[in-house]
């Protein structure tokens, strides 16, 4: 629950108030808009889902994402227009490969996760690279049940998740497969910590180095967890999705001794102004076929030999390397809120040239598309009533 304007706001108690009203209208005026719009290929997705791997479903289900496409993209330009109206004045800071991640292209992204604005910022992000309107992510599973929201996101095809790998990799296989034999782009978000980064869960993080025998701890992060990435790139990989990109993500104003959950609540952010001016991302790719456990001459000794043993110690040595990716990124982070740059001046100067400044503001495309999903939000339940009224007329006249 939203709450009332503190030390940190800089707007008053009405105006906080008003800015709440029309985060909460415009969110679900909109989400009403994409489950209307989505509603008709509903069929699409049933079908498809039944059909499974077949040439068939593969078939269907092309059918339906070129449905569901410009809907999704529409939603994240809503995204935009909202954070822009809220933030007015911020600004992504771009740099690392972000040129590198390409809008017709299978991938993955693997990010640090601090606030849950965190995914607004990110869609965005991928708004700016084009890749918005093939977003997946995996959410918990509670997120599903949400009125509007859930069957959004269900339309999306985003991954929901009980946190337990028994129970979800079925799940997470089919919905992978199916991503991977769609001819149309995938662009899906992994936040490996699991977790926002509060203070609860850092207590918890540690206490799970520290009974795995790890010697050191993050400042800026909490330790991530490999099982859910793993099992997606090895879906997925090495021909659908040759590469995966590290985000790490930074937020201006923080001193680094402050957690960034505690500082940009939703409430704060897009509230009573209180945001972050400047969102910083760092980008680095890898390819996939020379991750640890992923290399050609693991997985052909893998596939020959068929061993627990070997699978388990490919899983290791990814684990390893993950979680040396985090201390990187926490490295990153320390030097971000020292010199307020992601880079490494003496080491990646050839990187600097590259930094972007990408404002947040909307093009009269993502106007045109918000204006059109508050119409159709508005003017698809009339038709259905409609549409649902004469069916039962007719009905009655064969009863």
């Amino acid at each position: 629950m939203a709450q009332p304007p503190n030390k940190h706001n800089r707007v008053s108690d009405s105006e906080y108030y008003v800015r709440l009203g029309i985060f909460v209208v415009f969110n679900l005026w909109i989400a009403m808009g994409v489950v209307f719009c989505g509603l008709p290929a509903m069929p699409l997705r049933l079908v498809s889902a039944q059909l499974g791997d077949s040439k068939t479903g593969v078939f269907v289900h092309s059918f339906y994402r070129a449905w569901i496409r410009p809907i999704q993209a529409a939603y994240v330009s809503a995204l935009l227009v909202l954070t822009a109206l809220s933030m007015n004045g911020s600004a992504l800071v771009v740099s690392g490969d972000w040129d590198q991640i390409a809008p017709s292209a299978k991938q993955i992204a693997v990010s640090n996760h601090q606030i849950y604005p965190d995914w607004f910022f990110l869609f965005i992000f991928a708004r700016f690279r084009n890749c918005h309107a093939d977003i997946k992510v995996i959410l918990i599973n509670i997120l599903s049940r949400l009125p509007l929201f859930g069957q959004g996101m269900w339309l999306f095809e985003f991954l929901f998740m009980k946190q337990r790998f028994d129970k979800d990799r079925q799940n997470m296989a089919r919905n992978l497969t199916t991503a991977k034999n769609d001819p149309h782009p995938l662009w899906l978000l992994i936040f490996p910590e699991g977790t926002l980064n509060t203070p609860g869960n850092i207590d918890k993080s540690r206490a799970y180095a520290k009974k795995m025998n790890i010697n050191s701890h993050p400042n800026h992060c909490i330790l991530p967890k490999s099982t859910g990435l793993f099992f997606c790139l090895e879906t997925l990989t090495p021909v659908s999705t040759p590469f995966l990109f590290d985000l790490t993500v930074g937020y201006s104003g923080l001193n680094g001794v402050e957690i960034p959950y505690d500082r940009y609540l939703i409430d704060r952010v897009f509230f009573a102004k209180d945001f972050p001016r400047e969102i910083h991302i760092h980008v680095k790719r890898y390819q996939t076929r020379n991750l640890p456990g992923f290399t050609d001459a693991e997985e052909r000794q893998q596939q020959s030999s068929g061993s627990d043993e070997k699978e388990i110690e490919r899983k290791t040595r990814f684990d390893e390397w993950l979680r040396g990716i985090w201390f990187e990124k926490d490295e990153r982070m320390a030097r971000f809120y020292k010199t307020g740059s992601m880079l490494q001046r003496d080491k990646e100067k050839e990187l600097t040239s590259r930094v972007v400044r990408i404002p947040l503001v909307p093009s009269t495309l993502d106007w045109v598309s918000v204006i059109v999903l508050f119409a159709l939000g508005l003017f698809l339940p009339v038709v259905y009533w409609n549409i649902l009224k004469l069916a039962f007329a007719a009905l009655l006249t064969f009863i």
